[in-house]
């Protein structure tokens, strides 16, 4: 049997590569297995040098900065200075809490910007956290949250303010909420769309031991776009617990298109009607007549339930009478930068009992942020529609293994018209929005939605088009069902492209890549690739357009390669090489 060794230099791996029996024309198509070191050598690069690095530095690993790097010029905040924990935050007025918010946003702007860390998503929800800490009685009541980068003013408010220059780091805070962080993070995530899943969980748990805590979960719109949300909230319509799901829409729109069209203001009006939707004596009337209704006939409560969808449909945005068919109690639109409001609606939800599952939509700008750290000193060339992390200079602009893909691919779907992209997770990669500018008809983007993502691929598949599925490591692994069943038990042929593979640094174990060798290569049909260098990347995209008899996968770390000027020549199918 032929080897040959080559080396998997984002890693220091050594793999060996094996003849696998003939298929689909493909007499000796090669596959890969690695033997990881038992440990990887880290180099440090100082962090002053970074504008003067060579090129060849970009091999390198370098550690995050030391903890002085950090060091800023202190900005006075006294309100924030004061708050060792939500308890502090209680008897604040609007006042307070506004300037409190303020200072949050001050020093946790220039935080980020420090550690080169995007900040629009994080500085978006400062005055909803300050609010729900004002309102609610964490750890006793049990907040969740679904994506990270929201929970960082929550850390702040909770004790872990002096620990926030550590963000990311090893030995320091996570960038996610963690059980084993803080009694103030009652579960851990990373991958979103679980939170509300988990404080139903909570909340039928709370119900059988006949305790009263409130459960609140907090979700953004990214993660509405996933199946799970609307498993969560039609089950928990349906078991009626009492709890509080919080919609932080920064799209100003429950469409995923809001691009497309004018935003939705939140104006005097919408804020009057959400005060009268949370209000303990709208509930009551409400209920009362329903049952008003229900005794007179079924006819006239069937025709007043529609009056009273309709009108909560005139009340609420397009979209908003979902939630009510699920089966939660709809309140919103509800401005998220204005803590009046939102302390009011708040306070009118906790105060209702037996309300059953209920949904506030809050409304947020992630610009907001950024146009208020303008007025400070830390912000004040920050420009609208950029982040802090935007404002970070340098002259290093290392080449990735996207970069190379997608000039590979791009240059794949020129000469075959066939070839198309389909993007499942987060957001999209640069390198990534490259392919779409170019290929705008080829592009599918399908957001936190990777099971739809590999099964819509099957699809495309079977109707005669050639599929790249791309999707993280991580992400890829809630998918795994229809990666078995809809894709590789049918021998349909779509080609996942892996990315973020491996270990992923600041993002820590929750985004690590690191199983998705073993869960791909058990598979039967699937033929599983890494390369160890660009050249071998463009020669497995070769491959993967020309292999139309069963699935297909490669994997890329995340990260620099070498040798960042070098022009990428025309990918060889790994047989014909």
């Amino acid at each position: 049997m032929a080897t040959a060794s080559a080396r998997f230099s984002a890693f220091g791996a050594r793999g060996n590569r094996h003849e696998r029996p003939a298929f689909s024309g493909f007499s000796k198509l090669e596959s890969w297995s690695f033997h990881f070191p038992p440990s990887a050598e880290v180099c440090k690069i100082p962090s002053a040098s970074v504008a003067t690095r060579s090129k060849n530095v970009s091999s390198q690993i370098n550690s995050l900065p030391d903890s002085d790097d950090f060091f800023y010029e202190k900005v006075a905040t006294p309100m924030l200075d004061n708050i060792e924990s939500p308890t502090n935050v209680k008897n604040l007025s609007t006042k307070e809490l506004r300037q409190l918010a303020d200072e949050i946003r001050l020093e946790l702007s220039s935080i980020l910007r420090k550690a080169q860390k995007p900040s629009k998503a994080s500085l978006a929800v400062v005055e909803l956290t300050v609010a729900i800490h004002h309102v609610f009685h964490a750890p006793a009541d049990k907040i969740l949250w679904d994506v990270g980068e929201q929970t960082y003013a929550h850390k702040m408010l909770t004790g872990r303010r002096s620990l926030m220059n550590t963000l990311r780091q090893k030995g320091g805070l996570s960038g996610f909420t963690s059980r084993s962080e803080s009694e103030y993070d009652p579960f851990g995530a990373g991958h979103g769309c679980s939170s509300i899943s988990a404080g139903l969980g909570m909340a039928v748990a709370r119900d059988m031991k006949g305790k009263r805590e409130r459960i609140m979960t907090v979700i953004s719109n990214v993660t509405t776009m996933a199946g799970q949300v609307y498993e969560a909230m039609s089950n928990a319509g349906y078991l009626d617990s009492d709890m509080i799901v919080i919609l932080n829409d920064s799209r100003h729109s429950l469409h995923p298109k809001v691009e497309e069209g004018p935003k939705r203001s939140i104006n005097a009006l919408s804020s009057t009607l959400s005060k009268l939707q949370s209000s303990k004596s709208f509930r009551k009337f409400r209920e009362v007549a329903k049952g008003v209704t229900k005794k007179i006939g079924r006819g006239m409560h069937e025709w007043a339930a529609k009056v009273d969808e309709f009108a909560r449909g005139m009340m609420g945005p397009p979209g908003s009478t979902l939630f009510e068919e699920l089966g939660l109690y709809y309140i919103g639109p509800v401005d998220g930068h204005n803590i009046e409001d939102l302390v009011c609606v708040l306070q009118e939800v906790a105060s209702l009992n037996s309300m059953g599952p209920v949904l506030i939509h809050v409304v947020t700008d992630e610009n907001q942020g950024i146009k208020r750290s303008q007025q400070s000193e830390i912000g004040e060339n920050v420009g609208e529609g950029s982040s802090c992390y935007d404002l970070v200079e340098s002259n290093y602009q290392p080449r990735t293994y996207s970069d190379c893909f997608v000039e590979a691919l791009a240059r794949k779907a020129e000469s075959d018209k066939d070839v198309v992209m389909v993007h499942g997770g987060v957001e999209v990669e640069p390198s990534l929005q490259l392919f779409r500018e170019k290929f705008p008809d080829k592009f599918f983007d399908v957001g936190m939605a990777e099971q739809h993502a590999v099964t819509f691929s099957a699809g495309l598949s079977c109707g005669g088009l050639k599929p790249f599925c791309v999707i993280p490591s991580a992400f890829l692994q809630r998918a795994f069902d229809q990666v078995v069943h809809d894709v590789d038990r049918q021998r349909i042929p779509v080609r996942f492209v892996i990315t973020s593979a491996g270990l992923v640094g600041s993002n820590g174990p929750v985004q690590c890549g690191a199983f998705d060798i073993t869960f791909m290569s058990c598979l039967p049909n699937m033929i599983v690739m890494a390369p160890s260098d660009e050249d071998e990347l463009v020669d497995m995209v070769e491959t993967a357009a020309m292999v139309d008899d069963r699935p297909i996968c490669f994997r890329y770390p995340r990260g620099a390669i070498v040798q960042t000027d070098k022009c990428l020549s025309p990918g060889i199918p790994i047989e014909n090489r």
